[in-house]
């Protein structure tokens, strides 16, 4: 038996048995998902959350040195440092790390999706839109990496899974953190030769620059269907990296350029993020003519200048509005709805169907939405750490507020809308003066990153709701409150109802805090995944959540009881009531659903977004409903007649 013989067994030895073990106390290993050179991943059962993740096991060979195996478990150490620093939502999330029997094990996000690699496989090249999707979503990724320091040096076809209408960048096991010391001694290249970038080949340190080589080698195969670079072995490979040119894309249409952009040889003559950024986006809206053809060296970076194409096609297909009342499993308790949610059963619905009104350009992934109590002015964040505010009547651009120093996920106006507060990634709740379009002042929770802001009715406190807890602040003096939440608990939403109550969820228990009638928070009930929207009816007794088990639940918090669950076939990113309460919004990948609430019937499907639909906000007179999506857009639909 040779040495290469011997390893698979030895590995096994250490790696201890499989399916239906214990990770933890807490983790069930189900089946094995998937394997590579560092580690094994399972689809696991957390038996206590009572949902499914997975679960990545280090491979942790007996015949290496001690010292070796040392390097291994800091290596996935420093994973799941990498990936928990890393919120954004084409970015894995790290629920967990622990250790069984000496070996380390990360708990993340299950993905109930295919690799881009295995898909282009069995199915060929993907169209140069389609592509250009996967590719926004992942650079939005890689550039909320950079922000924060880290560098994945491993992007590949197999690391980028696609799922639930986004595609999402997995293992940050071998990425390096601004700051950290290495911990690679060995000289041995890490990542996939094939998709490694010229000065990594050749030895050098891995930059932000290095994943938009790998980036556009990675589009290179989604369009073509192969390798930018052949060879028998990976030495072959990285010599052709170096020194080669690559076959220019056959199939690629408006997005070779893009594709060579990223993959110039010389760091400083790439494409930077926001170029390609701003490139990915006219194709994947199609903004660019497929049969168009492009001048020789369009989208190659000359003189530090982009020569880009000219955008001769500025609209998009038209979206399609299936209306219609179409039956749907809804609450399961018709006779325990509240009264205000039955008093409009019987009555007629509007004779128009849902139509788009309007869609609005705002450069970038759209994260979230808000409009104001009078229905005067709607704003939109996300990606490009910029707030833009457009007047809703008419629909013109009235600003563009700066002062995030990374991607926006939460915006909210106080009910007198007079403040604007926006919050994200940076760790800042930013307030806004929407008269002067001027800060008014920063807030620094410390909470981590800031995933949903509720000002309270009278507009006098405003919930914070981070990856850490839940926090009051008294508005006026810019001061902390109250914190709220459990220190085992981690990924919060809140939001607050008419009556003053505030419902706020963990990724495991949803609760409600009344500040006047009792100042401690009481348990609802438990939830069964990452709660990632939460909205209360009018009349302040009923709250829906939506989140990544592909449901959206209401619970009736006057009575601290479910009443029921409307079904989505992937994740729920976004839910609003109309002011009226008689339907209820919902988003879910592309699509948003509108549900009558007496009847508990889906009554319209809108879609036309190209990319997942992250927000949705009613205007006060409920005629018209806005929604935010991946795709850089703000959709103005008309509801009324």
């Amino acid at each position: 038996m040779t040495p290469d013989d011997r390893r698979p067994r030895m590995a096994e030895q250490i790696m201890g048995e499989g399916r239906g073990r214990l990770i933890a106390h807490q983790y069930r290993l189900v089946e094995e998902i998937g394997r590579g050179g560092f580690g094994v991943v399972w689809r696991a059962r957390d038996e206590r959350l009572n949902r499914d993740v997975a679960a990545k096991e280090l491979f942790l060979p007996l015949y290496l040195a001690a010292d070796q195996r040392e390097e291994r478990r800091e290596r996935s150490m420093r994973e799941a440092r990498s990936a928990a620093r890393i919120m954004h939502p084409s970015a894995v999330t790290v629920h967990a790390v622990v250790e069984q029997d000496g070996v380390p094990w990360i708990i993340m996000e299950l993905i109930d999706g295919r690799s881009l690699g295995s898909v282009v496989r069995s199915g060929g090249p993907l169209p140069p839109r389609r592509a250009a999707e996967i590719g926004l979503g992942v650079l939005g990724a890689l550039r909320t990496a950079h922000a924060a320091g880290v560098v994945h040096r491993d992007v590949t076809p197999g690391n980028i899974l696609l799922a639930e209408g986004r595609a999402v960048l997995t293992d940050f096991g071998i990425a390096t953190i601004e700051g950290d010391p290495s911990i690679t001694s060995s000289g041995y290249l890490m990542g996939a030769p094939a998709y490694t970038a010229p000065e990594r080949a050749r030895g050098e340190h891995a930059t932000p620059a290095s994943d938009l080589w790998s980036l556009g080698a990675t589009l290179y195969l989604a369009v073509e269907g192969k390798r930018p670079f052949a060879g028998d072995n990976a030495n072959a490979v990285l010599h052709a990296i170096q020194h080669v040119e690559p076959d220019r894309p056959v199939l690629a249409g408006p997005l070779g350029p893009v594709i060579e952009g990223l993959m110039r040889k010389v760091p400083a003559d790439r494409l930077s993020a926001e170029q390609a950024e701003s490139l990915l986006g006219d194709v994947a809206l199609d903004r660019v003519p497929a049969l168009l053809s492009l001048p020789p060296g369009a989208g190659r970076v000359q003189d530090g200048r982009v020569w880009r194409w000219r955008r001769l096609v500025a609209v998009a297909a038209a979206p399609v509005v299936a209306a219609g009342v179409v039956s749907g499993l809804l609450w399961a308790d018709r006779a325990g709805t509240p009264e205000s949610a039955q008093g409009a059963a019987g009555r007629a619905a509007p004779a128009a169907g849902p139509r788009l009104l309007a869609t609005l350009a705002a450069a970038d992934e759209v994260y979230t939405v808000s409009i104001n109590a009078a229905g005067t002015l709607l704003a939109a964040a996300g990606e490009n750490r910029a707030v833009r505010l457009w007047r809703l009547p008419d629909r013109r651009p009235v600003a563009v507020l700066r002062g995030h120093g990374h991607a926006i996920f939460a915006s909210a106006f106080s009910p007198d809308g007079r403040t604007l507060a926006t919050g994200g990634y940076d760790r800042e709740v930013i307030l806004w003066n929407t008269a002067a379009r001027r800060r008014l002042a920063t807030l620094t929770p410390g909470q981590g990153t800031i995933g949903s802001l509720a000002f309270s009715p009278d507009g006098r406190e405003l919930a914070t709701a981070g990856t850490d807890d839940v926090q009051l602040w008294n508005v006026a003096r810019r001061a902390r409150l109250q914190v709220l939440g459990r220190p085992a608990e981690t990924q919060y939403s809140a939001a607050f109802s008419r009556l003053g109550w505030l419902a706020f969820a963990s990724a495991d228990t949803l609760r409600m805090w009344r500040s006047r009638a009792a100042p401690r928070s009481a348990t609802l009930g438990g939830v069964s995944s990452l709660v990632r929207a939460m909205a209360f009816d009018p009349t302040g007794r009923v709250v829906a959540i939506g989140g990544d088990d592909g449901t959206v639940t209401l619970w009736d918090c006057a009575a601290r009881r479910r009443l029921g669950t409307v079904p989505h076939d992937r994740s729920v990113y976004a839910v609003a009531f109309s002011p009226d309460g008689r339907t209820l919004a919902t988003a879910s990948g592309d699509t948003v659903v509108l549900w009558d609430v007496a009847q508990r019937k889906r009554t319209a499907t809108l879609t036309g977004h190209r990319g997942l639909v992250s927000s949705l906000a009613f205007s006060r007179d409920g005629r018209t409903l806005a929604s935010g999506g991946f795709d850089g857009t703000v959709r103005l639909w008309a509801l009324g007649p």
